[in-house]
């Protein structure tokens, strides 16, 4: 589908599904916060898992005590309460480069596919809420696209770099672009830069790739209960 054809899509969902009332917005907004205790909670524990099933090991994971931080804390000796991101899993060792590709996956692997199911089921039963709710899961890949979908990248991209023998492009990985960059800079060779940019691309390129996999948040059916904007009805 093109973007074009996509934005005409979802243009046309939103104004049938709104049906113009500034009541069922306040729902979908009410349902993506809301689900920010469960998502972000179970997002950390989802890449604590995925370093553990694939025979790493998990020494910190970090949560703000806003979201549920300290009293998962209270259940598992390396959860950390607080962190200056919302959570972060800052100490762990996977087992090789394809542990630590799952580690950074497993969160997005499951929130983006289930979120994009609730919403499109919620869109086609009309329940602004859960539409919201599963809204926050799917656009996981979004949120994380300089976070997360730039690690993930980075580990394949600096893996073939490391086996021609560019052992120094491993200084590239990272879970957060804004930290990445400077790292580039101080290397300052043409080399960081376009490794930088592969890395970001390819990043780019999971995401929608994800995306695409979910299949996306609006269902092929205009929802039920509300009529179309301009349809009668006798």
């Amino acid at each position: 589908m093109s973007s074009s054809r996509f934005a005409r899509r979802l243009s046309v969902f939103l104004e049938v599904f709104l049906d113009g009332k500034v009541r069922r917005l306040a729902e979908v907004l009410a349902g993506f916060v809301a689900a920010l205790w469960l998502v972000i909670p179970l997002h950390e524990l989802l890449h604590a898992a995925g370093c553990a099933l694939t025979g790493g090991s998990v020494q910190r994971l970090e949560i703000q005590p806003v979201w549920g931080g300290a009293l998962l804390a209270h259940l598992f000796p390396w959860v950390i309460s607080g962190s200056r991101y919302a959570g972060r899993l800052s100490g762990f060792h996977p087992s090789s480069d394809f542990s630590y590709f799952i580690t950074v996956l497993l969160p997005h692997a499951f929130l983006a596919p289930v979120g994009a199911f609730v919403s499109r089921a919620a869109a086609k039963r009309s329940m602004p809420f859960l539409f919201g709710a599963g809204l926050l899961a799917a656009g996981q890949p979004i949120a994380s696209l300089f976070g997360d979908f730039y690690e993930m990248a980075s580990i394949v991209v600096t893996a073939l770099a490391r086996a021609t023998g560019v052992g120094w492009a491993v200084a590239l990985r990272g879970d957060d672009l804004q930290v990445v960059v400077p790292v580039a800079m101080r290397l300052g060779t043409p080399a960081a830069f376009a490794l930088l940019a592969c890395n970001i691309g390819g990043g780019v390129v999971l995401a929608c790739g994800l995306l695409w996999i979910s299949g996306g948040v609006v269902p092929s059916a205009p929802p039920t209960g509300i009529a179309p904007t301009g349809s009668g009805c006798s």
